[in-house]
C-alpha cells in the first residue's frame, strides 16, 4: 500500500470546511461537521465528525477533505481506509463523490471493530 502525502496544511483544510460549508462522510454519506482543532492528545489537529455514523478524523474520512488533503478521490485507491489521528474503525469507502462524481457500491459489513 503506498502511503499518501498531504498536500495542504490543516489552517487550508479548515478554511476549505468553512468556505464549502458542508462535507460528506466516505462510509455513511452523511454530514460531516468541523469540531475545531482537537485537544489533547492531538491538540494541532483538526477534528470532523459526522453526524450521521460518528465517524471522527482530520477531514481524511470526507470526501472534501480527502480531495484537498490527497489530490484524489478517496474511491481512487481502493483500499481500506482508517484516520491516523482519529480513532475510527477500518473502512471501505463507498458511495458518490460530491466532489469528482466518482462512484462505488459501499460494502454492506464495511466497518470492523473498533480500535482494530
Amino acid at each position: 500500500m503506498a502511503e499518501q502525502t498531504v498536500h495542504v496544511p490543516y489552517a487550508e483544510l479548515a478554511r476549505r470546511f468553512r468556505e464549502w460549508g458542508e462535507w460528506t462522510c466516505v462510509t455513511c454519506g452523511g454530514r460531516v461537521e468541523y469540531r475545531e482543532f482537537g485537544h489533547e492528545p492531538r491538540p494541532g489537529v483538526p477534528l470532523f465528525e459526522c453526524l450521521e455514523c460518528g465517524r471522527r478524523s482530520d477531514g481524511c474520512q470526507t470526501f472534501e477533505g480527502h480531495h484537498v488533503l490527497y489530490g484524489e478521490c478517496a474511491l481512487e485507491d481502493r483500499v481500506a481506509t482508517r484516520c491516523g489521528h482519529w480513532l475510527c474503525e477500518w473502512a471501505r469507502p463507498g458511495g458518490e463523490c460530491p466532489v469528482c462524481g466518482a462512484r462505488r457500491e459501499p460494502d454492506a459489513g464495511h466497518a470492523a471493530t473498533r480500535g482494530h
